[in-house]
């Protein structure tokens, strides 16, 4: 800018806004501004014109797959931190989870949930887990067929599968039952709704994160609903914390665990040891981020790879050969199966790259002065890396826009190199990468396996069919069919 924006200038743009204009992240539209200009008018021109004169707050934007090599290996321990955002403190129980700062604190929760939760003898404990919701859900399936075609909502029922899921590992109780009236009833459909609601990342800025002057203003806002969501799923949490503390209370009590050690049972006996670190908040904190990152991404991803063999029937038939031959027809998939079916995989690491769950990595923020791409870098400075550039780029990508899992297939390399990061990398890389990438093999992989799938949207209701529409744009609803070689098996259920 050649000349700083006056209060004038400002003020005019504000006024000349329409009185019934949509309200901005803050929750307040241009009439509530008007009537308190006296009161925050100096507070918002100070704010807009230090915008213009310096942004919101340093920010360093990353798309090139060379940069982010260099930012992840030389200097990942420096952009360790995440933004301490004033909104996200209440929800994070004051930044004690694992989104919370770089420090021993940290450290010490990345290392139990290393050990106690997603490693390969801890997943290999979980196993029969996966299988048994699976089985249960193919059960339902089975026996709502012989009412005729019913439609399923992919996202609703996928959600369902996998929160049971994450449930069972944290405290051994299925949580949404698959049953004929359950899944029928609009009292279930609420139910669904409120937890899908509750354990969904925040998607919300809040004004106050970044222009400090204007808190007290989007602290009514965004930050308000927020802390009302916050508040049921604190709420819940409770209540599966005094469960498991009073076994003998009929009002709170868990149904006793069908795994012989749930993760709630581990860190209820770290609390015992060492009280000082294992809080009921850091414990909650734990169970939220389990429930939360491993429901949301893993059930969205899955949803846009069954829009995909939706779409791509050929892919379909080919994960289903590599099933048939590998597994058989005589009995369902099993966790064990899983490194066999490199075809499958092939397929969610296509859909990864094409339809990551999200553009951006979650933000990380600078520590101290570095130097990336030759740039000196200052501390505070945030860090946003661009996942879809780096996945689309055509240079690393042929044809990058294209479904085409056989590139995965032909070679190894499509993973190395900075070119495949859907799950982030360094010290900050996802966790759950491990665990989602087994639940969503096992639950697709069976799926495929024990039913021909029909879209449910198709006029003509035949096999699956190429739809001109883009598979993430529309709510998928299919019809699964049990394959006639399977009946046998599925009956057995």
């Amino acid at each position: 800018m050649v000349e700083e924006v006056t209060r004038e200038e400002i003020s005019k743009a504000i006024f000349d806004l329409a009185n019934d204009k949509a309200p901005g992240s803050d929750g307040f539209n241009p009439l509530f501004l008007k009537k308190a200009w006296q009161i925050v008018g100096d507070d918002i021109v100070k704010a807009i014109q230090n915008f213009f004169r310096s942004g919101l707050r340093p920010t360093l934007v990353l798309s090139s797959r060379s940069v982010i090599q260099e930012c992840f290996t030389k200097n990942d321990i420096i952009f360790a931190n995440r933004p301490l955002l004033p909104s996200r403190k209440i929800s994070t129980y004051n930044f004690t989870t694992l989104g919370g700062q770089y420090g021993n604190h940290w450290r010490n929760l990345r290392r139990f949930s290393a050990l106690e939760i997603f490693s390969a003898n801890r997943l290999q404990m979980s196993s029969n887990v996966r299988a048994e919701e699976l089985r249960f859900v193919v059960k339902y399936l089975f026996k709502s067929s012989f009412k005729g075609a019913q439609k399923v909502d992919v996202k609703a029922f996928l959600y369902m599968l996998d929160f049971n899921i994450m449930m069972k590992m944290i405290v051994g109780e299925r949580w949404f039952h698959f049953e004929e009236e359950e899944m029928d009833m609009d009292m279930s459909k609420a139910k669904l709704d409120e937890f899908m609601k509750m354990f969904s990342p925040p998607m919300m800025a809040a004004l106050g994160d970044y222009l400090p002057f204007l808190r007290w203003l989007t602290y009514f806002g965004v930050e308000k609903k927020m802390l009302k969501v916050h508040r049921k799923r604190d709420a819940f949490l409770h209540t599966l914390l005094d469960a498991y503390r009073n076994p003998n209370d009929q009002s709170t009590s868990v149904p006793n665990s069908e795994i012989n050690q749930t993760i709630l049972d581990v860190m209820l006996k770290l609390q015992e040891s060492e009280p000082e670190f294992y809080t009921d908040d850091v414990i909650k904190g734990i169970m939220q981020s389990m429930l939360i990152a491993g429901t949301h991404t893993t059930v969205v991803t899955m949803s846009s790879i069954i829009s995909q063999l939706i779409s791509h029937p050929e892919v379909f038939k080919k994960a289903r050969d590599e099933i048939d031959k590998h597994v058989g027809q005589s009995r369902l998939l099993n966790d064990a199966e899983l490194s066999k079916l490199s075809y499958l995989h092939c397929i969610i690491n296509e859909t990864l790259r094409l339809h990551s769950s999200q553009t951006l990595l979650a933000p990380r923020e600078s520590s101290e002065e570095c130097t990336i791409a030759g740039y000196k870098i200052p501390p505070g400075t945030q860090l946003l890396v661009n996942v879809w550039a780096v996945h689309m780029d055509p240079e690393s990508w042929k044809d990058p826009d294209s479904f085409k899992p056989k590139r995965f297939l032909e070679s190894k390399e499509e993973k190395r190199g900075y070119k495949f990061i859907p799950f982030g990398s360094g010290r900050r890389q996802c966790p759950e990468e491990s665990l989602a990438m087994r639940v969503m093999a096992l639950s697709l992989g069976t799926l495929i396996q024990c039913f021909e799938w029909e879209n449910a949207e198709d006029e003509n209701n035949g096999a699956i069919k190429t739809n001109s529409k883009k598979a993430e744009d529309r709510s998928v609803k299919i019809i699964f069919r049990p394959r006639e070689s399977l009946t046998k098996v599925l009956r057995l259920l």
